[in-house]
């Protein structure tokens, strides 16, 4: 009996942990964080957060203020380098209003982005990969080997996330190319 209700619970456990962090990866404790990035080589992270205005609300008109947490480096927080934010981890939006704001990365804008609100305070990042709609907390990138810098390639993107029922899921993004 005990096998029966073990086993189940074990494979929950090391699935939630391996959909959270990723290789030993520190999970971020950001205020307001939407969601965030890590990548197989390193630790650092790219974090997505609302951006509040001096009054404490949203700045509606830059929402997503993006930097990146050191892990590597005692955990610093830094803004993006203007390259990293060019080609690699700022955004581009396609419609920014306060009814639909939809937006990609720079660096695969085939794959749209949707800024919600559930209140006007809390916010949420959703999307649809490979048929399953869900509310983004974290891509994890797997970096090509022999591969960096600008010419940097991905061998594939795990989005991770809740899906409609609140269950966690994770799905696979492969680039072309």
């Amino acid at each position: 009996m005990y096998k029966q209700i073990f086993i189940p619970i074990l494979c929950a456990v090391l699935f939630l942990c391996s959909a959270q962090a990723q290789d030993g990866h520190p999970i971020p404790k950001a205020k307001d964080l939407l969601f965030y990035i890590q990548h197989n080589r390193g630790k650092n992270t790219y974090l997505y957060q609302v951006n509040k205005n001096p009054q404490g609300n949203t700045d509606m008109d830059e929402p997503i203020k993006i930097s990146r947490q050191l892990f590597d480096n005692n955990a610093e927080v830094k803004p993006l380098t203007a390259i990293q934010r060019k080609f690699a981890y700022g955004i581009d939006w396609s419609s920014h209003d306060k009814s639909n704001m939809e937006f990609s990365l720079v660096s695969y804008p085939e794959q749209k982005l949707y800024l919600r609100s559930i209140d006007n305070q809390t916010y949420y990042i959703e999307t649809t990969l490979n048929g399953i709609k869900m509310k983004v907390t974290n891509l994890f990138i797997v970096q090509r080997e022999g591969t960096s810098g600008l010419t940097t390639k991905v061998d594939y993107i795990l989005f991770i996330g809740l899906n409609q029922q609140g269950k966690q899921v994770q799905t696979k993004l492969v680039p072309n190319g």
